[in-house]
């Protein structure tokens, strides 16, 4: 069985990769801006075991876009398609031609109230915006998972604090990131899952090629040896809480695309 909890198969198509899924599979394929859902169910098929995420992420703010057209479009999407989770969205400090911090967080908010609405986890972006996310803490809850962590031990306990999940992604693996080896090496089995976010962050050994769900397994056998546990027991404890998101159902999302 092979585990991802993040992944893009729509970019995945973009860079023209191969996109034969593992045999044995379960994941979220997840959205990233408003209007993308017909072309990703389209990729992903009629596995019901493969979930699908709509959001919008900070890069849609800012440029003109008003934060009420992008809720408006993901509302249309849900309504016709259905969602297994809302986002991924949050906050991002990184590149400099995202909207501002205000407006991110107000596309953040209103996507929790859609999550919230409809019953479903929040995966939340946050990249070099720590103070933003802790700021806001009051928005985590026992339905978030917080994408590709890559903040401290001591932010992953104030999350967790909040009940929310942890995913660690390929940049674990990285040389220099001994933040996140620790955060990975004390999250709690309860808390934990992992991801590609395919095709980007790519894990040691397979870095500088384009990312693929099949890589999870070396993030996976990372984390193991950081934490010292079998890798079964970590694969089989995330697979354990992802179902608990997703209350160990099938994904409800529509897939006939030709009768909607």
């Amino acid at each position: 069985m092979i585990f991802d909890s993040h992944f893009h198969l729509l970019t995945m198509y973009e860079k023209k990769m191969d996109l034969t899924l593992p045999e044995h599979f379960i994941g979220l394929e997840c959205g990233t801006v408003p209007h993308d859902a017909e072309e990703r169910i389209k990729l992903v098929g009629n596995n019901s075991d493969i979930y699908l995420s709509i959001g919008a992420g900070p890069w849609c703010t800012g440029k003109g876009k008003k934060v009420e057209s992008i809720i408006s479009s993901l509302s249309q999407d849900i309504l016709k398609y259905g969602a297994d989770a809302i986002g991924e969205c949050g906050f991002d400090n990184h590149w400099k031609d995202y909207g501002k911090m205000n407006e991110q967080l107000e596309l953040f908010i209103r996507q929790k109230e859609l999550s919230d609405s409809l019953n479903v986890p929040l995966i939340i972006h946050s990249r070099e915006a720590d103070d933003v996310l802790i700021e806001n803490i009051k928005y985590i809850d026992e339905r978030t998972i917080m994408h590709c962590f890559s903040s401290s031990k001591e932010i992953m306990y104030k999350l967790l604090d909040r009940g929310a999940y942890i995913s660690f992604a390929g940049n674990v693996t990285y040389k220099q990131n001994y933040m996140i080896k620790e955060a990975a090496k004390e999250c709690p089995l309860s808390r934990i899952l992992y991801e590609t976010d395919s095709p980007y962050l790519t894990p040691v050994p397979k870095r500088g090629e384009l990312n693929k769900m099949e890589n999870t397994e070396y993030t996976l056998s990372f984390i193991a040896n950081e934490k010292k546990i079998d890798r079964e027991i970590i694969k089989e404890n995330a697979i354990k809480n992802f179902l608990t998101l997703m209350k160990n159902r099938k994904s409800i999302v529509k897939r006939d695309t030709t009768s909607l």
